[in-house]
C-alpha cells in the first residue's frame, strides 16, 4: 500500500509540475505576442517608412532630400497634439484609402492599398492590413519623445 500512495504522489507532482510548466509557457507566449506585434512594426516601419521618414522617425530618411514635401518629423506627432497620440488619425493616414480633402494631395504611398495587394487582395486582406497598420501606429506612438 505504501508503494501505490508514493506512486500517487509522485503522480501528483508530476501533474502539478506539468500544469506550473504549462502555464509559464501559456503566459510567456502571450506576452511575446506584444513584442511580436512591436517587432512587426519597427519591420514594417524598417521596410516601409524609413527610407522617407528615417530610422529614427525624424523626417531625416536618405530619400527625403529628393520629395516635394518633407516628411513630418514622426517623434513630434503627440507633442503636436497637445500630448497625446493621434492613434486613428495616423492609421487612416498609413492606409490612404480615405482620403480627406482639408489635407490636400498625398505626397506619400497609399499604404492601405499596397498592403491589401500584398495580403491576396481580397476580403480576408482586410484583416491582414489592420494588423499591419496597427502594428505601424503601434511602433510610432512608440518613439514619441
Amino acid at each position: 500500500m505504501g508503494m501505490l500512495r508514493r506512486e500517487a504522489h509522485m503522480l501528483r507532482g508530476l501533474f502539478l509540475t506539468t500544469l506550473l510548466v504549462a502555464g509559464v509557457a501559456f503566459v510567456a507566449a502571450a506576452g511575446d505576442s506584444g513584442s511580436a506585434n512591436a517587432e512587426s512594426g519597427r519591420q514594417l516601419y524598417a521596410e516601409n517608412c524609413a527610407a522617407c521618414h528615417g530610422r529614427y522617425g525624424e523626417g531625416d530618411g536618405p530619400v527625403s532630400g529628393a520629395l516635394m514635401v518633407t516628411p513630418p518629423d514622426l517623434t513630434q506627432l503627440a507633442a503636436r497634439n497637445s500630448g497625446k497620440f493621434p492613434g486613428a488619425v495616423v492609421a487612416d493616414y498609413i492606409d490612404g484609402r480615405k482620403t480627406v480633402a482639408a489635407h490636400g494631395t498625398r505626397s506619400m504611398p497609399v499604404w492601405g492599398m499596397e498592403f491589401w495587394l500584398q495580403a491576396g487582395a481580397d476580403k480576408a486582406a482586410e484583416a491582414k492590413i489592420k494588423k499591419k497598420i496597427d502594428a505601424l501606429v503601434g511602433y510610432i506612438a512608440g518613439i514619441q519623445d
